[in-house]
């Protein structure tokens, strides 16, 4: 049986999201179910090892079915990635229902136009992806209409802002995600789906620039007077942090952690004689990074990423003229006086968002976090437009049981005595003590074994009364968990 439910995917640099959905009461939005696992095979928002990409894709999957009892075996997508491009053309068409010498527009002559602008050429390899109208004009008139539909013309011309992707990029998405079992229902941009999850309608008329801080890549889209007037990707994001911390000799397993827990944005707000002490590897002693030298590495990575950010607003017109000021979201949003420094850099309002619009109160506790901006941007477009996925029912078969064997007998020398599950051992039958399990099963990447504790310092004064003092202070270090008890 197929049911009304929307399933969609988020396959970024860094993790890859699957979420199914339903239409729920009062218009909104009800995640039935959300799983995610980090991504393997995807750079910058471009699938560069399918084999590896489509293994994370199904295991997602198979969690997500397991828990639900559904199969899926279509979703949509949100793509990004440094092909994505936006240009801009205009297009014509003639009014076609004329009746008594008048014409009147209608929504089949908008769409026409839009079917044709998809049409349009696009240099060697590219591909349109979508069309965003910005405004039309009648007859050649100077007024600028943004709805044409009802009124009276011939000629009916719209500036259009044309979105282009490489086609070779799309075509490896599509092929990744059928190795994995699914189809590909529809490509919705992850900027717009982003700007659907975290904006109000009347940022979206002040004008509103969304910021989309990923792994890989910085999606950005910005309204004014309710249209989509602009759409970039920048070609960096929260991992290019991770690259620079690593170079202080930090293993790659700490340096997430390390960033999020103690991570600020402006150098100078950190605790300039705070130290951050990290595990290295077997028999070194711990590395050391002072909490300010952290603060000043993501504060230049970030400033770069503003700098993109304001070319692009100078680009489309639109620097200083957004009412509603910028929105900052996704994953590399959360770090410490984020918002400050986008406030310092661009003099206007910033806030940071999780997508808390259009989903039911239950929804919202699952995914009050911006790095689910896109995925929830996909479900909300997807159920609110009825476009719903093919998501089955899965046939539970009972399996009969074979019926019982007895063991065949074996000759006395092939028989081996079989220790009872509860024997107790004696250790004196041992020659060499067992070794103590580590199961890496049960960490996710956030926690740390006993002897890899990350913990902090505090060094004051130099000379031997400072060595003393550091010295003192080790012996009391104060352990940090998650970075909750840092700031006291």
């Amino acid at each position: 049986m197929v049911m009304e439910y929307v399933a969609a995917v988020d396959l970024g640099t860094t993790k890859v999201v699957i979420a199914v959905a339903r239409r729920a009461d009062k218009n909104k939005v009800e995640i039935v179910s959300i799983k995610e696992l980090s991504s393997q095979g995807v750079l910058k928002g471009d699938v560069r090892n399918g084999e590896q990409a489509s293994r994370v894709l199904r295991e997602v999957k198979t969690k997500i079915e397991e828990e639900l009892n559904l199969a899926i075996s279509e979703v949509y997508i949100g793509i990004s990635g440094q092909h994505i491009m936006c240009i801009r053309d205009t297009g014509y068409v003639f009014v076609q229902n004329s009746d008594n010498q008048v014409s009147e527009v209608r929504e089949a002559d908008v769409i026409r136009l839009r079917e044709d602008m998809k049409k349009k050429a696009v240099p060697l390899g590219q591909t349109i992806i979508t069309v965003l109208p910005q405004s039309y004009t009648l007859d050649e008139e100077s007024d600028i209409i943004t709805d044409p539909v009802g009124m009276e013309g011939r000629r009916l011309e719209a500036r259009f802002n044309l979105i282009i992707g490489d086609g070779e990029a799309l075509d490896r998405i599509r092929r990744t995600f059928v190795r994995a079992g699914m189809t590909v229902a529809g490509i919705i941009l992850q900027p717009l789906a982003s700007s659907d999850a975290v904006l109000s309608e009347d940022e979206k008329e002040l004008g509103v620039a969304v910021i989309d801080i990923g792994g890989g890549t910085t999606d950005m889209c910005v309204y004014y007077d309710r249209i989509i007037r602009h759409i970039a990707v920048i070609p960096i994001g929260g991992n290019i942090i991770n690259k620079d911390i690593k170079t202080y000799g930090i293993l790659e397993r700490h340096v997430e952690k390390l960033k999020v827990t103690f991570g600020e944005a402006i150098a100078e707000k950190a605790q300039a004689e705070k130290f951050i002490n990290i595990p290295s590897v077997s028999g070194q002693a711990p590395k050391e990074i002072a909490v300010k030298t952290l603060a000043a590495i993501i504060e230049a990575r970030m400033e770069d990423i503003i700098d993109y950010v304001k070319a692009e607003l100078e680009k489309c017109g639109l620097k200083g003229k957004l009412g509603a000021g910028i929105v900052i979201t996704g994953g590399g949003s959360t770090l410490k006086n984020l918002d400050l420094l986008f406030q310092k850099r661009l003099g206007c309002d910033v806030r940071v968002a999780s997508p808390t619009a259009h989903l039911t109160n239950e929804s919202i506790e699952k995914v009050a976090n911006p790095k689910y901006s896109t995925i929830v941007g996909l479900l909300v477009d997807a159920v609110r437009s009825g476009k719903f996925t093919e998501v089955e029912q899965r046939e539970v078969h009972q399996q009969p049981t074979p019926p019982q064997t007895q063991p065949m007998p074996q000759p006395a020398a092939f028989q081996r005595p079989v220790a009872s599950p509860y024997q107790v051992l004696n250790p004196q039958d041992s020659k060499e003590p067992a070794e103590e399990q580590y199961d890496e099963s049960e960490y996710d990447g956030e926690y740390y074994a006993d002897n890899e504790e990350i913990t902090t310092t505090t060094k004051k004064g130099k000379g031997i009364f400072g060595k003393f003092k550091s010295m003192f202070d080790k012996m009391f270090e104060e352990e940090v968990d998650d970075g909750e008890n840092y700031y006291k």
